[in-house]
């Protein structure tokens, strides 16, 4: 992975299960300028894309078939209902296990402590919403007149089946099906959705262009040390030469400590606030964070087109909207709540 790539800010929204657990592991690498605001996270009853194939390999007792000793199963029980449409268990099922796969990919889970399990009820409830969500999705596409032929989901559900079989993590296809709690039927249903998503996320009309910051960094895991640096850029010391002897970022410092362009809000608060104050050209003084220490450039600034996924996250959040309206104007029954049920007997 790339320096650029490494610093960026923006990505798909995943499931909203990480932040309903509040499991997220401990960050202790490097920290970059460059995180994940709060308020690019979903909340409950947002849409998220779905993930038909796998990112870790399932062939050991997983996190989520663990957590599937704790759950409230309610099979062949109606859970909700959107307007005319009806939320089954069979159509809730599948939400869940991808909810319980980001947490496992995110970070180990104790689904023996009774405080995670209440919280196994919190996230059942929250996953009905991205449930939910994912019929209204479904209802506007109607309303819009946009669907996926039939020629285009087989083919799409081909390939991901051959890309899972060719992987090399299961023995055959009904193997897979049953780590993720899939049926045929559900898995096309997986690709439907995200078939159904791509084609609603194309047509929102978004700007495509942004003011942005070109910003170059040195870092350094000594203070004496960058004190240093910034003593030698203020007598006229050149930055890329110092970012080349000094910087302990080995992705950038032989090009100048370049970080590329950003747009407002795509860097951590302690370095956007230094950088919002620095005029074209300019060097900070040493900015601490988490115990490393920067010193920033800002090249220059200006409008620029938007790389490809921060005009997928504005997309995104028109689409978000638009279904918030939807919910708005539906009528949505709950019929269970899993929060009030009792935790099962392992």
């Amino acid at each position: 992975m790339n320096a650029r790539q490494r610093f960026s800010l923006i990505g798909l929204l995943m499931v909203v299960a990480v932040l309903a657990l509040g499991c997220s592991s401990e960050q202790t690498q490097t920290p970059s300028p460059v995180t994940i605001p709060p308020s690019s996270s979903p909340q409950a009853g947002e849409l998220v894309p779905t993930q038909a194939v796998p990112s870790t390999s399932p062939t050991r007792v997983s996190s989520a078939d663990i957590a599937s000793r704790y759950i409230q199963r309610l099979p062949g029980v109606t859970l909700a209902r959107v307007d005319d449409d009806e939320i089954t268990w069979d159509d809730y099922e599948p939400v869940l296990r991808e909810a319980l796969q980001v947490i496992e990919n995110q970070s180990p889970v104790d689904w023996s402590d009774g405080a995670m399990q209440q919280r196994l009820k919190q996230l059942q409830n929250t996953v009905l919403e991205q449930a939910i969500s994912r019929v209204l999705m479904r209802q506007m596409a109607v309303k819009q007149g946009i669907s996926v032929p039939e020629v285009e989901l087989d083919a799409a559900v081909e390939e991901q089946k051959s890309t899972l079989l060719s992987s090399g993590q299961y023995a055959d296809w009904d193997a897979f099906l049953k780590d993720y709690w899939l049926t045929d039927e559900a898995f096309r249903q997986e690709i439907s959705d995200k078939l159904l998503m791509d084609k609603l996320l194309s047509l929102q009309t978004v700007e495509t262009q942004a003011q942005q910051v070109h910003v170059r960094h040195i870092l350094l895991s000594d203070e004496a040390q960058a004190r240093e640096v910034v003593d030698k850029l203020k007598v006229g010391g050149d930055f890329a030469k110092l970012a080349a002897q000094y910087s302990e970022d080995t992705e950038t410092k032989d090009n100048g400590g370049d970080l590329g362009w950003f747009v407002d809000g795509s860097m951590i608060s302690e370095i956007w606030d230094v950088v919002v104050t620095l005029q074209d050209g300019q060097f900070s003084d040493v900015v601490s964070v988490r115990g490393y220490y920067f010193v920033i450039q800002v090249v220059e600034r200006g409008m620029r087109d938007v790389e490809a996924v921060v005009l997928r996250q504005r997309q995104q959040e028109a689409l978000q909207a638009q279904l918030a309206a939807e919910r708005s104007a539906s009528q949505i029954e709950y019929l269970v709540d899993f929060t009030a049920a009792p935790t099962p007997a392992p």
